[in-house]
């Protein structure tokens, strides 16, 4: 309970630390050893400004491990969520500490923000230390205001621009994308609306040893993407919602598709926790209307199409490195033999001392490419993916050790030309 108070204290009222540089009287090893989990956070800004501990690199040798966790917040920034996990002889201190950053947020503003709630929670096992002189503590007058009216309503808005331009003599690719998004969050419902163009050409040339051209090929892609989802909040595990989509891609033979896609989703955990773990199963009823470009290997130059999805997703994040996984399958109604399942994993597993596994991997079957263009592909199609093509698969897979050995400190900042 005194510990809850503190920590309460500390965070509406705020901390300064002046531990610029320890009493070289105390030993160092002394100080807390933090294990740091985040990938998001500038390690070398934390130690450059707040010296008061020992980094170390492996979590075996720590007093404190530290396991940094995002997620989207309604207002297009991000909610971090740091757990504070004692070890050893500290293993009795469990914490957290959430905090959330504005869209528009310099990455100098976000590792200020990280750093705070760093040293914020890293006081009550600092106090059990030699250094707990170093810790001072401020408190600033708060005046309380009235709630301040939001003019948008909780409305965000988001436009983006992209164009990639690279080549040689025998090759020229452009790509342009732009994009448009707006939402609103609330605890009790979900709107996002979002749009974006996608252009993309590659040109290639062939010439022989007199410089003259003997080949030539150019390809062209061009999609436009558009839907609106509305979704509400049904207590601490159920969510449902309602989609609206249109399409068009030159990639995908489609001259227009328009769909309405009604689902429903529960999460095993709480969804006040999904930052740290979440298992989601989520059925979707899709239904759509398809114009094609060309004729499609089923005859088709428009069709009315019915179709169900079944999605699970689990992710789980603890102090033995983290797991990220989904499972989906999805099959249209007039014909069951036509589905498509798809599965991922993601995972960095740390072993032992020093060691740690890392798994990626993508797996999607196909079997409902009803889109298909209807005339034989040339070698041209093939090579340059103008469109899409019949397969019975797509992957993607890697995997890596990481074996890590030497001083278990590392406090030292040195970016001379790094």
């Amino acid at each position: 309970m005194k510990r809850a108070i503190l920590l309460t204290i500390l965070i509406s009222f705020g901390i300064k630390m002046i531990a610029q540089q320890a009493d070289t009287s105390i030993s160092r090893d002394k100080a807390i050893n933090l294990y740091l989990d985040c990938y998001s956070c500038d390690i070398s800004y934390f130690r450059q400004n707040f010296t008061l501990i020992n980094y170390v690199r492996d979590r075996k040798v720590a007093d404190v491990q530290v396991i940094v966790s995002t997620m989207r917040n309604g207002g297009g920034g991000t909610e971090y969520l740091m757990q504070f996990v004692g070890l050893g002889k500290y293993s009795y201190l469990q914490d957290s500490i959430k905090f959330n950053t504005k869209a528009d947020a310099t990455q100098d503003e976000i590792r200020k923000m990280q750093l705070n709630a760093l040293k914020t929670g890293l006081v009550p096992y600092i106090l059990k230390t030699p250094f707990s002189d170093k810790v001072h503590i401020t408190y600033e007058n708060e005046k309380k205001s009235a709630k301040e009216k939001d003019p948008w309503n909780n409305w965000v808005f988001s436009l983006g621009a992209n164009a990639w331009l690279n080549g040689q003599k025998t090759y020229q690719s452009t790509n342009i994308y732009t994009s448009v998004t707006a939402s609103r969050t609330t605890e009790e419902i979900k709107h996002m609306t979002r749009a974006s163009y996608n252009y993309s050409s590659d040109k290639y040339r062939l010439y022989n040893q007199n410089d003259s051209l003997i080949y030539s090929a150019d390809s062209y892609s061009r999609s436009f993407y558009m839907n609106h989802s509305t979704i509400w909040s049904l207590g601490d595990h159920w969510g449902a919602g309602v989609e609206a989509s249109f399409y068009q891609s030159t990639y995908s033979n489609l001259d227009l598709s328009f769909g309405i896609l009604p689902a429903i989703e529960y999460n095993l955990f709480k969804y006040s926790e999904a930052s740290q773990k979440q298992l989601r199963i989520a059925y979707t009823l899709v239904g759509s209307y398809r114009d094609y470009i060309d004729t499609t290997i089923y005859n088709k130059t428009e069709e009315y199409l019915a179709s169900q999805q079944v999605e699970i997703n689990f992710k789980y994040i603890t102090s033995w490195g983290s797991i990220r996984s989904s499972v989906s399958w999805q099959n249209f109604l007039h014909d069951f033999s036509l589905y498509s399942v798809g599965t991922s994993l993601s995972t960095n597993i740390r072993i032992f001392k020093g060691l740690s596994l890392n798994i990626y991997g993508q797996l999607t079957m196909p079997r409902n490419q009803i889109g298909l263009v209807k005339t034989t592909s040339t070698p041209e199609d093939v090579l340059l993916q103008q469109h899409e093509l019949a397969t019975n698969y797509r992957y993607y897979t890697s995997i890596g050790l990481t074996y890590t050995f030497g001083s278990i400190y590392n406090n030292v900042v040195n970016p001379r030309l790094d």
